[in-house]
């Protein structure tokens, strides 16, 4: 007869879990699978780089390296034609200055007239060509504004000249009471200087190349019109006033 206190052969040990090197015991193996290399492919291909995307990468360094390289090269020339042609700012004089009805009023601090002004304007570049699109001018005295007008567009050839008129009215215009009280000082003395000033926004050429656009401004200061006190008109006196220019 079996010893009852002896493990039964052929079986597990009572708490479930078999021992190794223990007789008797039987070990579970886990069939064979080929999962892991199913996983090995699709994790190696995951590592690998795309041949298309690098490609696309490639092209798209290239395309941003060419573009930049034409945009140097473009105001390289830009600056190298801008340097040779040596653009210089027009010449403007005031060669006449005339005024008509001509009054101020003391009482009521009020000004009115009539101006007209001739300007000769020169171009002394020799590769360049101006347009003077939108020109306005203005009539001072002083700082204080007496009247403003709006001049006709013009353009230059190279080294070319124009002359340019401008035509001012003002009627019962309020001004400051210090202007009424110098003008007629001024007038008393036989002559009146008044300030002629001009902006245009222009335009630079060279052959059918455009640079860009500045905003002149001329100044023509302290321009001597004889007008006396029992007179109402007068005329530029001392000839032609060179203006000065800036850009």
């Amino acid at each position: 007869m079996q010893d009852p206190s002896r493990p039964t052969t052929g079986y597990p040990p009572p708490n479930g879990n078999p021992t190794s090197g223990t007789a008797g015991t039987h070990h579970f193996e886990q069939p064979y699978s080929n999962n892991n290399s199913y996983f090995y492919y699709y994790n190696n291909q995951q590592h690998q780089p795309s041949f298309y995307s690098d490609h696309g990468v490639f092209l798209l360094r290239r395309l941003v390296v060419s573009v930049i390289a034409v945009t140097v090269i473009f105001f390289t020339i830009l600056v190298i034609m801008w340097l040779a042609v040596r653009p210089r700012l027009p010449d403007f004089q005031l060669t006449s200055l005339s005024v008509s009805n001509f009054n101020l009023s003391s009482s009521s601090q009020t000004v009115t007239g009539n101006w007209h002004a001739l300007f000769r304007v020169y171009n002394p570049n020799k590769k360049m060509k101006i347009s003077y699109d939108v020109v306005d001018s203005s009539v001072l005295y002083r700082s204080e504004i007496l009247s403003q007008t709006r001049v006709v567009p013009f353009k230059q050839d190279t080294r070319s000249q124009s002359l340019v008129e401008a035509s001012y009215s003002v009627v019962n215009t309020y001004v400051d009471g210090w202007v009424v009280s110098d003008i007629n000082g001024e007038r008393s003395r036989g002559s009146v200087g008044f300030n002629v000033k001009v902006v245009a926004n222009v335009g630079f050429k060279v052959g059918g190349f455009g640079a860009r656009r500045r905003l002149l401004r001329v100044f023509c200061d302290d321009v001597s019109v004889g007008v006396t006190l029992s007179s109402k008109s007068g005329n530029l006196t001392g000839g032609t006033k060179d203006c000065r220019v800036y850009a």
